[in-house]
């Protein structure tokens, strides 16, 4: 090429008034999420000055230092220890104190106000507000203070209206949860309910102070709140467990009963608690709470992603009213049963999230904000990976120390042996759960991420859709009543499973291979390493209970389960990880490094920190996002933050499908700032066409623009090309449509064969043939302004030079940049750059004068040019043409992404219905196998065939009621002397005994059994205890403990004790009399010689 013509072109790139040069590489565009810290590049937008940027930047940063963000983090991970340890305790006291039956009264009243506030405000604030909260920091002048006091407004009125409403509801919503034919007490539970609705608008307003002042970085109260919450609301059980009086399960109660004021108000003046702490720290940061009315115009625009996350919640609570709903009609236990499991299963993932996915679950959302497909494929795998590794270990120790880990954390006071191993078999069943759970929550944060609303909804609706179809077979597949929790524990996992399917099915389409053979290897290992540490543990165990067994899990009860289980769970730790350390898999020095962080376990293990996995750094807002967790029970996984409307585009890569899969992208053609130029393949008609992305949110998150002012420039721009498109000149693409296109416009035109203005530059042109062919578009340069529009002439990679040699605006898009001078200076530079001057005869070089003379004048003559060019062009009899040859098709290997079509509503309803299927089947499948194969373990929750047709109860007609009783004697083989202190009603009088005696109860008539009641006297030696065996006869003078049947025993310790019968299997049928047998008394008191149990009052339920 000539020198002069390379200067010519050098001119022309570094002239930004005229045709600039294609970028060498895309433009990406800054991430979105407030989150993300300032680049360089971005910060270089602002100055011409890049070190007066940075150091500007680093000025007007609020980022803590190390040492501050070390000692929050620390502070915040402290409290959430606090938070998680007395959360933990609260869940047991509630069952020490209460028992199984009115803690399954409670505790349904005390999750609606969680039910309730998430339907409302709950997932709507966490997944769309916040992230709108802060960008209204970012944009408003007065630093988002209107936004935030409309939103409290908003927030106060709207919980204050369904607070009132609840309360009033509160029959109607216990009876939603609680069938009144079941077993829960339901007028018990609708008093405490009138209690403990009111919760709904303190949690409420907590959640939002929270969040605003996160928002500021202040993290620590929001922290430590709950841990107040706990303590207050354990103190209460303490005393409740001290008082003279208690309920009973059956106990027909009012709203001003003691102990439902006492329990009911305690437990919410606990929230209210951790409610106002947070003001004294929102007034200390300056925050304005003075009402303001109106909604701001940022959360109308997100009216149907609120309403889509509104049916996501919803659709998931009603699977929950149903299982509650299912639990409650089946045993008085499996209400409080069926939540404490879900809290045990959410423990270990809460402990994962803290420690392996701190980092990586937020860098996935803004990944997927960003159209990066392949980032996000690799978050996903990084994530599963880590998630798999920690959790299926678990999940194989769960499923096989399921019943001693249920004893040695919850089989304390009034949460007998028997409930504890309902609890246990439940956990050994559903621990699977946390593998499909995981997924599902990886898979949330994308579809969240790119604001697909409805996607998780869809998913949630297979979820629930699972659930409700097995948990309605739980209760005749069952063994026995009091076991269907276990099976309906077994059908929530079952319906992740669901969950997870349909979700790899929706990401598969759109981001194609996920990964799924490398995870595949990795789960392999876990599970195979953890399957021959629990072999070794069980071996550890058997060995353990054959040489001090009777002692340490029958002298030493709960404690001594404790005991035993942190000596197996060590050595399955030391076992799995030598297995897992064979393996070389990086994801395994992960875990390595957090299970340093547990004390004394540094000295075992020593991760190779060169080989691990990078999990990124991780900011003081995400840490706090991952620790400051609900410590209530939650039935619903909490959607993640969405992008506030700031999403980008799919990644603009060849092969990619764009628009909905409409079009395959074949080949970059540059862009300009807001404005990317592709090649692209039209999929439905096969035809190539020009694409323009245009992008008008500005420079966000730095300057970003609102979104009604980007929504209204995107309109700006498709209507001024629209009229563009109506000039109908052959210089211009034609076939221009429009359409809106995330946060811009999506400009589509028929594709111009030929070759870029650049290319043929480059080769060198005839000097006469290229002013020839300028001149059409020069026309059209002057059509349009004469139209009031520029042409939008403002990059050399919008010109194409087509097959017939006459140049096209092949990339029509009018920006809000574009101007009419540009326009002139930018066809001065194109004929620059396609002329060599000093080559060029004396009219050309006289031609370029005058394109150039354009860009100066007020009113330039366009025609005029035009004619010099083809006057140039035909200075010979024939036309002078360039002589362009079509440049060749890309072919790019097809690949997934983000632009991908989505199913149909019949695609998507057809796989949740063939997942559905396919999952139940498997379900089935495994229910055959287990009853098959354990069909003679009686405590299996899985009926056989013979227990199914051999077993004819009675069926119970209505709620069980205290039954009358004639008397009471004592046994000695037979009816002895008269014991009237136990059915007088009176617990300051008591039947004593040292051991090996009983009682021998008569019924005023035949009944069929529910639940044995046995109180301690009031002056009990708590230090006493003792094993308590039942029997039941079907004759009211029975003379030998042969004629009846054993149904339970009952560890006796002192306080008010509780046992259910509901294994029809194990009733005399209508039973008549009842013999309570005391085996050996012990006492914790060295000084006690002769230790005496006390029996006050003995109560039958029944029908």
């Amino acid at each position: 090429m000539p020198e002069a013509r390379k200067k010519a072109i050098a001119r022309t790139d570094g002239d930004r008034s005229s045709l600039k040069s294609k970028p060498t590489a895309p433009v990406t565009p800054p991430v979105a999420e407030a989150q993300v810290q300032p680049t360089e590049t971005a910060v270089a937008l602002k100055s011409d000055k890049p070190e007066a940027a940075a150091a500007s930047q680093v000025e007007s940063s609020k980022q803590t230092s190390n040492s501050d963000v070390v000692r929050s983090t620390g502070s915040m991970a402290i409290a959430t220890l606090l938070s998680r340890i007395t959360g933990f305790l609260r869940t047991v006291m509630i069952g020490a104190a209460l028992s199984p039956a009115i803690a399954s009264a409670f505790n349904t009243a005390n999750t609606l106000p969680n039910l309730i506030t998430e339907i409302v405000l709950g997932a709507v604030l966490t997944s769309l507000v916040i992230p709108v909260l802060t960008r209204a920091e970012k944009e408003d002048a007065d630093g988002g203070s209107g936004f935030f006091r409309r939103l409290l407004t908003l927030c106060v009125t709207l919980l204050g209206g369904v607070t009132i409403l609840s309360v009033i509801a509160a029959p109607a919503l216990t009876r939603m949860m609680l069938s009144s034919e079941g077993q829960v007490n339901v007028v018990m539970s609708t008093a405490f309910a009138y209690w403990l609705l009111p919760q709904i608008f303190f949690y409420g307003l907590f959640s939002l102070f929270m969040a605003v002042l996160n928002t500021r970085e202040i993290f620590k109260p929001g922290a430590w709140a709950p841990v107040v919450n706990n303590v207050i609301t354990l103190a209460v059980l303490g005393i409740y467990m001290i008082l003279p009086a208690r309920l009973h399960p059956q106990q027909h109660v009012s709203i001003i009963d003691p102990q439902i004021v006492f329990l009911g108000l305690g437990t919410t003046l606990g929230v209210v608690a951790q409610c106002l702490i947070m003001v004294p720290y929102l007034r200390r940061a300056g925050i304005d709470m003075r009402p303001l009315w109106g909604i701001d115009a940022r959360l109308k625009q997100f009216g149907g992603m609120a309403m889509a996350i509104v049916v996501y919640v919803a659709v998931s609570q009603f699977g929950y009213v149903i299982t509650t709903r299912i639990a409650s009609l089946a045993d008085e236990a499996a209400p409080f049963i069926y939540q404490q499991h879900w809290m045990l299963l959410q423990v270990p993932y809460g402990i994962i999230g803290v420690t392996l996915l701190t980092a990586i679950m937020p860098r996935l959302s803004r990944n997927a904000a960003e159209g990066d497909d392949r980032a996000v494929v690799s978050d996903l795998q990084l994530g599963s990976k880590l998630t798999f590794i920690a959790l299926i270990p678990i999940v194989v120790f769960f499923t096989a120390f399921g019943v001693p880990i249920a004893n040695a954390l919850f089989a304390y006071g009034q949460f007998d042996s028997n409930a504890a191993n309902i609890l246990g078999w439940t956990l050994s069943f559903s621990a699977f759960t946390l593998i499909p759970y995981a997924l599902v929550l990886l898979h949330l944060r994308v579809f969240y991420a790119r604001e697909e609303a409805w996607t998780p909804t869809f998913i949630i609706a297979g979820i629930t859709a699972t659930k409700v179809v097995l948990s309605l077979l739980a209760p005749v597949l069952s063994s026995s009543p009091e076991r269907v929790v276990v099976l309906l524990g077994a059908a929530n996992g079952f319906s992740f499973i669901t969950g997870a399917v349909i979700g790899v099915y929706l990401l598969r389409k759109k981001l194609g291979l996920l990964g799924l053979k490398s995870l595949a290897k990795t789960s392999l290992w876990a599970l195979g390493s953890a399957a021959v540490g629990a072999a070794a543990a069980w071996a550890l165990g058997w060995l353990i209970e054959a040489v001090i067994g009777d002692f340490l899990l029958g002298t030493l009860g709960s404690i001594g389960y404790l005991i035993y289980l942190g000596i197996l769970g060590v050595f399955f730790i030391i076992v799995t990880g030598i297995v897992l350390s064979r393996s070389g898999l990086p994801e395994v020095q992960n875990l390595g490094q957090a299970l340093t962080r547990i004390p004394g376990m540094g000295r075992f293990i020593h991760p190779n920190d060169k080989i691990s996995l990078d999990v990124g750094e991780v900011s003081e807002q995400d840490f706090s996002t991952q620790l400051v967790a609900p410590s209530e029970f939650a039935a619903t996984p909490v959607p993640p933050p969405m992008s506030a409307g700031i999403v980008r585009g799919p990644r603009l890569v060849p092969g990619a499908p764009v628009g909905d899969g409409r079009f395959r992208l074949l080949a970059d053609h540059g862009g300009v700032q807001g404005a990317r130029f592709w090649q692209a393949r039209e999929i439905e008609t096969g035809k190539e066409v020009a694409l323009v992305f245009v992008d008008t949110s500005g420079n966000a998150p730095f300057a970003p623009l609102s979104t009604a002012a980007a929504a209204g420039i995107a309109y700006e721009v498709q209507r001024r090309t629209k009229k563009l498109a109506s000039l109908n000149s052959a210089a211009i693409a034609s076939n221009i449509r429009t359409e809106a296109y995330r946060n811009g416009c999506l400009i589509v035109a028929d594709w111009v064969p030929g070759s870029s203005l650049a290319a043929v530059a480059e080769d060198g042109a005839d000097p006469r043939a290229a002013a020839y062919a300028l001149a059409e578009l020069t026309e059209a340069t002057g059509a349009a302004h004469e139209k009031g529009i520029p042409l939008g002439l403002d990059n050399k990679c919008r010109i194409r030079i087509n097959t017939d040699g006459h140049a096209v605006l092949a990339f029509p898009a009018i920006l809000p940049e574009s101007t009419m001078q540009r326009d002139a200076k930018s066809l001065a530079s194109a004929a620059e750059m396609l002329i060599d001057a000093s080559v060029a005869p004396t009219d050309v070089k006289e031609m370029i004068t005058q394109a150039k003379a354009l860009a100066t004048e007020e009113d330039p003559d366009y025609g005029s040019l035009a004619i010099a060019m083809r006057t140039c062009g035909l200075f010979t009899e024939e036309p002078a043409h360039l002589v362009v040859k079509k440049e060749k098709t890309p072919r790019p290997d097809k690949r997934p992404g983000f632009g991908a079509s989505d199913y149909s509503v019949k695609g998507m309803a057809a796989i949740a219905i063939v997942v559905i299927i396919l999952v139940s089947l498997v379900a089935a499948v495994t229910a055959f196998l287990t009853s098959f194969f354990g069909g003679n373990n009686e405590e299996s929750p899985l009926a056989t065939v013979e227990t199914t047709t051999s077993a004819e109860p009675t069926e119970p007609q209505g709620p069980p009621v205290y039954l009358p009783l004639a008397d009471a004697v004592t046994w000695d083989e037979g009816a002895g002397e008269d014991v009237g202190a136990v059915t007088d009603g009176d617990t300051a009088t008591a039947w004593t005994s040292t051991g090996s005696a009983g009682l021998l109860v008569h019924l005023a008539d035949p009944a069929l059994l529910d639940r044995i009641i046995l109180t301690t006297g009031d002056g009990a030696d708590t230090s006493v205890t003792s094993s308590v065996k039942i029997y039941a006869f079907n004759n009211a003078n029975p003379r030998s403990l042969s004629e009846g049947i054993e149904i339970g025993t009952v560890d006796y310790s002192g306080r008010s004790l509780s046992h259910s019968i509901r294994d029809s299997s194990k009733l005399p049928g209508q039973v008549e009399s009842v013999v309570i047998l005391v085996d050996e008394v012990r006492s914790s008191n060295a000084s006690a010689t002769t230790p005496e149990m006390q029996i006050a009052e003995v109560e039958l339920i029944g029908w």
